[in-house]
């Protein structure tokens, strides 16, 4: 069965088992490009943004109550999972998201009319834009709806972040006995522990972390009440604050009332600063992953100074070969989330006058990218970091063969005659230790307390 709606530009038929209306179905013709569509934070947030205005409009006296009954009815289904199929907008469509928005205000409206006891498309009792949208405009709804969807995903990265730190300052602990050589410029270094290696990493992450909180805040800002440009016109009385009150009530989040809303809709850059932690983020767990990828290598042409799990066969050719699986796709993730940083901060910038019509591109790439860090953060902490041991032996061994340690004479030798010792050594095979006392500046006691020094505590 069949209906028929209606726009300005004239008549759409529509399957009448579709809640969506007339102008979902024209976004839908128009915008066939990626396949990939809002997800259920995205159709949540939206929909919580319909029913807090619902009720802030109610208590304006400018929504009836048995129409504020059936709309905040119809969310709460859809907040709940029912019609989540119905959202059916490309991620890439109309500037602005006024294709979502409308999607949204039809289903919305739609449901609510099935509640009511009417029929799809009965608009003349709820109507997409008179009720459902009342005292909104897709500018004030779209970035509200993002700002709620990015402070929800960034919640649930930090979780993972916090544990990830967990893990690492676990395994500082276990391994803060195992001396090996540093390196520097891939070369010998001065000792240090496996321990203090992890430790770096765990002080890392706290500093990602705390630079996430702070974005974050940025976010909890709302431009819901602006509509339009920032002005708030045809908004219901006290509309701003009772809708801020109610979107804060159902999510559980603090969110707090713009101080102004010209400012904060003209400009993205709250998202990029989200989009900036996440990526500073990226650019360290992506040189972690390659610092286990080198300590890993081997096992027996490399360092191979840890062990990690085995997660899967890996070559199809090489028999019993293990690969570092887990960082290599943690290499991935991170820098696909490097390059989003640059679409996210060209569309950024792309605003003009009043508005940045940008906004689905800013959506979908941060969006994208909080995802995939969370889920990367994850299979990198219980696939890989709460496995690794440490290969005892290697270490020992490459500690004994290490020319970093030769810098602790450098106080008793001067750095010159060090470092022809270190050539000697290197050419000649002998240990530094009897070039060494062959200078005869130093005692073969004072040569082993100098270099236990170097052993890091």
């Amino acid at each position: 069965m069949k209906r028929i709606e209606r726009d300005v530009l004239g008549e759409v038929e529509i399957d009448d088992s579709c809640y969506y209306g007339v102008n979902t179905a024209r976004a839908v013709d128009n915008f066939r490009i990626s396949g990939l569509r809002a997800d259920a934070d995205h159709i949540i947030s939206m929909v919580t943004i319909k029913e807090a205005a619902a009720i802030a409009n109610w208590k304006g006296g400018r929504l009836s109550e048995d129409r504020k009954d059936a709309i905040v009815k119809a969310c709460e289904r859809i907040r709940a999972g029912e019609l989540h199929d119905q959202f059916v907008i490309d991620v890439y469509q109309a500037g602005a998201g006024t294709s979502f928005n409308m999607n949204a205000n039809e289903v919305i409206a739609n449901l609510a009319l099935t509640i009511a006891g009417r029929k799809k498309g009965e608009y003349e009792y709820i109507h997409p834009n008179d009720h459902v949208n009342m005292s909104q405009s897709t500018n004030d709804a779209f970035p509200t709806m993002m700002r709620i969807t990015a402070v929800k995903k960034a919640h649930r990265l930090r979780d993972e972040v916090e544990m990830l730190i967990d893990s690492f300052k676990k395994k500082a602990q276990e391994f803060k006995d195992v001396v090996k050589p540093g390196r520097t410029h891939l070369q010998d270094a001065a000792p240090v522990t496996l321990g203090l290696e992890f430790s770096a990493w765990a002080y890392t992450m706290e500093k990602n972390m705390r630079e996430l909180d702070s974005a974050i805040d940025y976010l909890m800002e709302l431009n819901i009440g602006g509509t339009a440009v920032g002005t708030g016109i045809n908004t219901s009385p006290n509309y701003k604050h009772n809708v801020v009150a109610e979107i804060s009530r159902i999510t559980g989040y603090n969110f707090r009332e713009s101080d102004n809303l010209p400012g904060i809709m003209e400009f993205m850059t709250d998202f990029s600063r989200l989009m900036n932690a996440v990526t500073n983020m990226a650019l360290d767990i992506n040189k972690i992953s390659n610092d286990i990828r080198l300590l890993y290598s081997g096992p027996g042409a490399g360092l191979h100074e840890i062990t990690i799990p085995a997660v899967q066969q890996g070559s199809s050719i090489m028999p019993g070969k293990v690969n570092p699986s887990i960082a290599e796709a943690m290499n991935m993730i991170c820098h696909s989330v490097i390059g989003a940083q640059q679409a996210v901060n060209f569309s950024v910038q792309a605003g003009q006058l009043e508005l940045n019509v940008m906004m689905p591109n800013i959506d979908y790439e941060l969006s994208r990218s909080l995802d995939i860090m969370r889920n990367g953060l994850r299979m990198f902490r219980t696939k890989l970091i709460d496995g690794i041991q440490a290969n005892r032996e290697a270490c020992k061994e490459h500690l004994s063969k290490s020319f970093g340690s030769a810098a602790l004479l450098n106080p008793y030798l001067g750095y010159d005659s060090v470092a022809k010792i270190v050539m000697e050594s290197l050419h000649t095979g002998k240990s530094i230790k009897e070039l060494a006392l062959a200078t005869g500046k130093i005692t073969e006691k004072q040569f082993d307390e100098i270099m236990s020094s170097g052993i890091p505590k």
